[in-house]
């Protein structure tokens, strides 16, 4: 009879190999999740075998990163331990997984074919990738690097990059959204609030991904939270709603733009797929206030508009949508559009304090 660390080598030669950009990342994990908690293998027992299946991935992934990803697998707690070891695999690949008798289902989270249809499976099954529990984010949010205030030079550095007033940075700052924090050797900015936090290099640049492309910005491991801001609603009658923890900073900059006759507070959704279904008691926080969506114009944008209005509307929420010109894709550009134009912009979204007249 082959032991665990056979049948696991047989096992993982079946899965496919990550690619960048075609979901490598949930395959290098979904792989890991097999050894370690599908044939139950120690993190040292499965790192030779995750390592030979990794050379056919393009590009292979660093043995710090299949660490990395074992150790998070192991402490999975969606796939069942020894799962896979219940299968029996014979020549060809064919599983007799649950084939002793329709009275004997199968004990997996993750069954075969053979347990879940009439017809046998043609090859192993890999188990799905299983969402991160509660518990894996918080020991994953532990990770992080260590978080510090802004200077009044990052302050000018942040105003700059983003080419609006100092004094909205600093007001994001004062509130607690903004950190600065070391990674991958580079100074970087942290948007924050809870158990999100979302990095970006403070020189402009690029972070480094594990597959060696580049993105923007990052948000930590264990990063957690649809909408950001929501620390400052406090009493205010107004909410602005922006896509992207950048915009929490833009909406902060328009904001102070204009002498505005009502209190106003930003929330930022952390990205176009946040959905008011994973913040059900900030949508109950928003009754009796007015809120203003400014999508994005691109189609993921529109469609987040649209559903986070139809969320709104349902839930008895006065909800308004302002939609930006085609030229530009969010709020941040239309901070640099000429001073008449923009304000024209802004007024609309923001109801300027109306003149006092002078008394008789």
């Amino acid at each position: 009879m082959k032991t665990a660390t056979e049948r696991a080598s047989a096992y993982l030669a079946k899965m496919p190999a990550s690619v960048s950009g075609q979901g490598g990342d949930a395959a290098a994990f979904s792989a890991a999740v097999a050894l370690v908690r599908g044939f139950d293998l120690s993190e040292e027992e499965a790192l030779p075998l995750l390592s030979h299946w990794n050379k056919d991935c393009r590009p292979p992934w660093r043995e710090n990163d299949l660490r990395h990803k074992l150790h998070w697998a192991a402490r999975s707690t969606k796939v069942p331990a020894g799962c896979l070891l219940e299968a029996e695999w014979p020549q060809g690949g064919q599983s007799t997984h649950g084939a002793k008798g329709k009275d004997k289902p199968c004990r997996s989270n993750n069954p075969c074919k053979t347990c879940s249809s009439s017809q046998s499976a043609a090859e192993p099954q890999s188990p799905q990738t299983p969402a991160i529990p509660a518990e894996d984010r918080a020991w994953l949010r532990e990770t992080w690097p260590a978080f510090h205030p802004l200077t009044r030079e990052d302050i000018r550095t942040v105003a700059e990059l983003r080419g609006i007033f100092p004094d909205a940075v600093d007001l994001a700052h004062r509130h607690g959204f903004l950190k600065v924090a070391m990674m991958q050797g580079q100074r970087c900015l942290v948007i924050t609030e809870g158990t999100f936090a979302q990095v970006r290099r403070l020189d402009g640049q690029p972070l480094a991904k594990a597959d060696g492309t580049h993105i923007k910005a990052r948000n930590l491991s264990g990063s957690q939270g649809a909408f950001i801001g929501q620390s400052w609603l406090g009493e205010t009658t107004h909410v602005l709603l922006v896509e992207g923890a950048v915009g929490l900073i833009e909406g902060l900059a328009a904001m102070l733009l204009v002498d505005t006759q009502h209190a106003w507070s930003i929330l930022a959704a952390t990205s176009a797929s946040s959905r008011f279904a994973r913040a059900p008691e900030l949508l109950e926080r928003l009754r009796g206030r007015e809120i203003h969506l400014i999508p994005d114009t691109d189609e993921a944008g529109m469609d987040a508009g649209a559903s986070w209005l139809a969320d709104l509307q349902a839930a008895g929420v006065h909800a308004h949508v302002h939609f930006l010109p085609k030229t530009c894709k969010d709020l941040g550009d239309v901070l640099h559009l000429p001073e008449a134009e923009r304000l024209g912009i802004l007024h609309e979204i923001f109801p300027p304090q109306p003149p006092t007249l002078p008394q008789p």
